[in-house]
């Protein structure tokens, strides 16, 4: 049943790509990708804004001159869902990690903005 809720979720968003080729997802479809066990959730904010509340499972790799370095801890085979504040962090993020080999990517559209926004019950998947 899971392996096909993900192919029905892949195939609704191959036409939602990005600029940098990553699939850009929906608050709704963001959570059905965190169900996965296989997801690497990349918040790439600064890590106050990570302490003050963050998607639940994600890691905290800050957006900064470092970046390129942080993501080699991650499984390039496995799929990787990046988010940020509004969308911008993580589209230059989505780029960076197109150009090191990372073939599954995924970022949230809008943010944690747009998530809270389309979600009230935001506090249930936020966690501190």
């Amino acid at each position: 049943m899971r392996i096909l809720i993900v192919f029905l979720l892949l195939g609704t968003l191959i036409s939602c790509e990005s600029k940098s080729g990553s699939t850009l997802l929906t608050s709704k479809e963001m959570k059905e990708l965190m169900a996965l066990d296989s997801v690497q959730l990349i918040d790439v904010r600064s890590v106050e804004s990570f302490r003050e509340g963050h998607l639940k499972g994600a890691q905290n790799l800050v957006y900064d001159d470092e970046f390129v370095q942080k993501i080699q801890e991650l499984d390039k085979n496995k799929p990787v869902a990046v988010y940020c504040r509004t969308g911008r962090r993580s589209e230059e993020c989505s780029k960076i990690l197109e150009d090191a080999g990372f073939k599954k990517i995924f970022q949230l559209k809008g943010g944690v903005t747009q998530w809270e926004f389309e979600d009230e019950l935001v506090k249930d998947t936020l966690s501190q």
